[in-house]
């Protein structure tokens, strides 16, 4: 887990099935290199500016959206006060 910044919303035309109805956001760490961003899946209802808690780890995502199989690596798990 690591702490990161939303930096926006991720826009698809096609996605995985495992995706629909899930907001996808573009993250970028707070304690790292600038430029290691990542998109992450979002389940607690953050925004753009919000400081969040992310990370998972394998299979962490099947259980959390009772999936079959779940092509997602990142997932937001929390919002910092």
């Amino acid at each position: 887990m690591y702490l990161a910044k939303v930096l926006g919303p991720i826009v698809c035309t096609i996605k995985h099935p495992a995706y629909d109805g899930k907001p996808m956001l573009l993250i970028g760490p707070i304690y790292g290199d600038e430029g290691d961003y990542e998109i992450a899946v979002d389940y607690v209802g953050a925004g753009i500016g919000d400081i969040v808690i992310a990370g998972g780890a394998p299979g962490v995502a099947q259980n959390v959206f009772q999936l079959d199989r779940a092509p997602i690596k990142t997932l937001i798990m929390g919002i910092v006060d």
